[in-house]
């Protein structure tokens, strides 16, 4: 779990209260991220542009990987083992004009 410093961490009602100024030290590089908290519970990070597209990105090189990992797998299946898809539209009851 990441750690959050006090400075970070605000009330739910602090941020109502301080939206633009808070949105302002994400922007000037005063704060990192800001941990939102609600009764005591942490409900939500507030963060850069920047640093969510970052993380966006990666996420998506990560979904990228994965899929080159299957399509490499596959790219060695045996024609023998190919699934016909006539037929298992045919195992379902459909044809293509259904799709």
């Amino acid at each position: 779990m990441p750690a959050y410093t006090k400075n970070e961490m605000v009330s739910s009602t602090e941020v109502v209260r301080n939206f633009s100024s808070l949105l302002d030290s994400l922007k000037t590089k005063k704060r990192n991220k800001i941990a939102i908290m609600r009764k005591n519970n942490l409900e939500a990070i507030l963060l850069p542009i920047e640093e969510y597209e970052r993380l966006q990105a990666c996420i998506d090189h990560m979904e990228n990987l994965e899929i080159e990992k299957i399509l490499n797998k596959r790219r060695h299946t045996p024609l023998t083992e190919y699934i016909n898809f006539d037929q298992v539209l045919a195992d379902h009851g459909l044809e293509n004009d259904d799709l």
